[in-house]
């Protein structure tokens, strides 16, 4: 179920890799910044939740750390290119506490984290052939 649900939200990150206008919405390069910046929050959330449900002290650290850290990036108004780079670190930051998480405290699941260095996978190329 949850790769029914994560796979399709890489959709937007190609439809504004290539430019695709749909009747509603322009997906474009700001689209991107955009797009990105939410989903990089909300992998947050994620630590929320593995902290209700363990009480680990760094899941609710690092919960809030995705929103904070993409704040200060759209805060400072970078050029796009520098932009995209800040977002790439921000996910390899965020899949290496899923590693941490997955690895050492074993308190997520092996189909989530899957679907994660997938997500990651599929989120890269948008991002990377934008700045090179």
């Amino acid at each position: 179920m949850i790769y029914f649900i994560g796979i399709p939200g890489l959709i937007p990150f190609y439809l504004c890799f290539y430019n695709i206008d749909l009747i509603f919405l322009d997906f474009n390069k700001e689209m991107l910044v955009v797009y990105s910046s939410v989903i990089l929050s909300f992998l947050g959330a994620v630590y929320w939740g593995l902290y209700l449900t363990s009480k680990n002290k760094v899941a609710i650290i690092f919960s809030v750390t995705p929103c904070v850290y993409v704040f200060f990036i759209l805060a400072h108004d970078l050029k796009f290119e520098l932009t995209l780079w800040y977002l790439m670190f921000g996910y390899l930051v965020v899949l290496g506490f899923d590693f941490f998480f997955y690895f050492r405290e074993k308190i997520i699941k092996t189909d989530y984290f899957i679907l994660r260095l997938m997500l990651t996978a599929g989120i890269m190329p948008t991002h990377l052939l934008y700045v090179i």
